[in-house]
Formats: structure tokens, C-alpha cells, sequence
């Protein structure tokens, strides 16, 4: 049976306190891109995912992001940059990256997000 789930902003118990681990990224350019990520729901078809994020700052380039991407800032900051494009996401801001965005990840904080997933 198929039941809600709530999303805690500091993650499942002891997620915030646990050791940071190497991120996967596009293309790296700079910063430590070490965080944890939780997924609170899988499915795998179609290719559906939704969890928290943590990372520390960052830069990444993407040549075609891979997926449609919801986020919402729980903490922390995130400047997204395309070609006549750039846009900072702040705490309490919602935002979505369409699969194909080609552009800049720049983040230069902590930063924690909710996210949901589908490929």
C-alpha cells in the first residue's frame, strides 16, 4: 500500500550530522562538491526520484542537464547561468531546470534542497 511521506528539512534522523561524501557532477570546475543526498521515494518507471540534498559549494557545468528537476531551497544559495540568462536561488525559493538546460551550477554556500526527479 501506497502511503504520503513527509519530508523533514533536516532529512531522515541522524542525515544532517552524517559525513559528507563526493557528489556527482557534470562538468566540475571548482569548489569541493561533497555532500549527502536522501531519496524518500524511488520509482523505476517511469524514472521518478524525491529526496533532500546537501552540498558544499560548488561550480558545475552542464552541457545538457539530464533530467526534469524540481528544487526548492531549504538553505543556502545556488546562481544558475546560461547564455543571457542568471538567476539566484535563495532559502524559501522554488525552481525548476527543464532536461537539456546547458549552463552553469554556481554555488557558493552550503546549500540543502528538497528535489523531484523524473528522467
Amino acid at each position: 500500500m501506497s502511503l504520503p511521506i513527509r519530508f523533514s528539512p533536516t532529512g531522515p534522523e541522524g542525515w544532517m550530522q552524517s559525513s559528507d561524501v563526493p557528489q556527482e557532477t557534470a562538468k566540475f570546475i571548482e569548489g569541493l562538491p561533497l555532500g549527502r543526498d536522501h531519496a524518500y521515494f524511488e520509482r523505476p518507471e517511469p524514472k521518478f526520484r524525491t529526496g533532500i540534498w546537501r552540498s558544499q559549494p560548488y561550480t558545475e557545468f552542464y552541457d545538457s542537464y539530464a533530467a526534469d528537476e524540481f528544487m526548492y531551497v531549504i538553505e543556502g544559495d545556488v546562481t544558475l547561468e546560461a547564455e543571457g540568462f542568471s538567476e539566484t536561488y535563495r532559502a524559501g525559493d522554488a525552481f525548476f531546470v527543464p532536461k537539456g538546460f546547458t549552463g552553469f551550477w554556481r554555488q557558493t554556500t552550503t546549500m540543502v534542497k528538497f528535489y523531484v526527479i523524473i528522467e
